[in-house]
């Protein structure tokens, strides 16, 4: 009986999981100048299937330092967004990660985000 349960319930839970994964890989321009940065997306687009995106959660991107070096990182703001967005510029110290809200609205046809990350001087 209890491995009739647990089919259940995995078959229940598969179509959640299924509907949360994103249809195709989403785009971060990442300018990392050999810094061991990895930058993952959070709050992911997906298709509705009738041609619409949208985003579950908060669109953010996570930015994990695996140098031996503060880093400052800065988003690349449309020309359009400038007006209304600031532009965020943060630091992550050495073995250290931070999320961040990127700025700006997403469109399908533009990247999810582009940052740009130096060594803190």
């Amino acid at each position: 009986m209890p491995r009739f349960r647990l089919a259940c319930a995995l078959a229940l839970c598969a179509p959640l999981a299924f509907a949360q994964t994103p249809s195709e890989q989403v785009d971060i321009i990442a300018h990392l100048n050999g810094l061991d940065v990895i930058v993952e997306p959070m709050g992911v687009p997906l298709s509705t299937g009738s041609g619409e995106t949208h985003m579950v959660g908060v669109r953010a991107v996570k930015v994990i330092n695996q140098s031996d070096k503060s880093v400052t990182c800065e988003f690349q703001v449309a020309d359009e967004d400038r007006t209304s967005v600031t532009t965020p510029i943060f630091s992550v110290a050495s073995g250290a990660q931070v999320i961040e809200r990127v700025p700006g609205e997403y469109a399908p046809d533009k990247p999810y985000a582009e940052l740009t990350c130096r060594a803190s001087n």
